[in-house]
């Protein structure tokens, strides 16, 4: 996890970007603290840009702070993946829908590399979440509609944890997702809008029963 910091854009931004990559591709652990001396000592930095970062990453719910000043990484749990889930299934199949009439041809082709690249070769769980998270990012910014991508944008951190959850306990999911991702992308690369939502909210409902099914097997 050790890290230098190239100082070429604000401290604050550079550690918050390293922070919060660390903890969707599960560099921390959810629930773990997050010691500002450490981490100072860790990328060489002074506390008060990692303050800052933190600042905003418990913003963006990615951390939370007690009463005490302690700060821990998000731990996912079953009610606000339901509250997730609420919002997820009504924004990304819409964006799906307009992605279907808007796309451009040079968007399809790297949706299309996209699925490719994940299918192509034994990956690790942090490439495979990079690659899953493209191709969503994709179908958003085909949408082309800004305040759609801004709502989605404000929960695919929180997002890219509980598909870290989701992978961990088992990564059968993934190849019946890459199998959804196709349709999805079929249904958008023939302009088939009515396909592609009802494609995406299938996935996305998956997404869903998947974790309920890990969660109650840990019960």
């Amino acid at each position: 996890m050790k890290q230098q910091i190239v100082k070429k854009e604000t401290l604050k931004k550079q550690v918050y970007e390293y922070l919060r990559e660390e903890i969707i591709t599960g560099g921390f652990a959810p629930g773990e603290r997050l010691v500002e001396e450490k981490i100072a000592k860790q990328i060489q930095v002074s506390r008060s840009p990692i303050r800052e970062a933190i600042r905003m990453l418990e913003k963006e719910g990615l951390v939370t702070v007690n009463k005490g000043g302690g700060v821990a990484v998000f731990s996912p749990d079953i009610e606000n993946f339901q509250y997730l889930y609420e919002c997820r299934v009504v924004l990304e199949p819409l964006a799906a829908y307009y992605a279907a009439q808007r796309i451009t041809k040079n968007q399809i082709e790297d949706l299309r590399r996209q699925l490719i690249s994940i299918d192509a070769q034994p990956l690790g769980l942090k490439e495979i979440l990079e690659m899953n998270t493209k191709f969503h990012e994709g179908i958003v910014e085909a949408s082309r509609n800004p305040f759609l991508i801004r709502m989605i944008e404000q929960i695919r951190g929180i997002n890219s944890l509980y598909r870290i959850a989701i992978l961990k306990q088992n990564m059968l999911r993934m190849k019946s997702a890459i199998q959804e991702h196709i349709q999805i992308f079929e249904a958008i690369k023939r302009g088939d809008a009515d396909k592609a939502r009802e494609c995406m909210e299938e996935h996305i409902e998956s997404d869903y029963k998947y974790y309920i099914s890990i969660y109650q097997g840990r019960k």
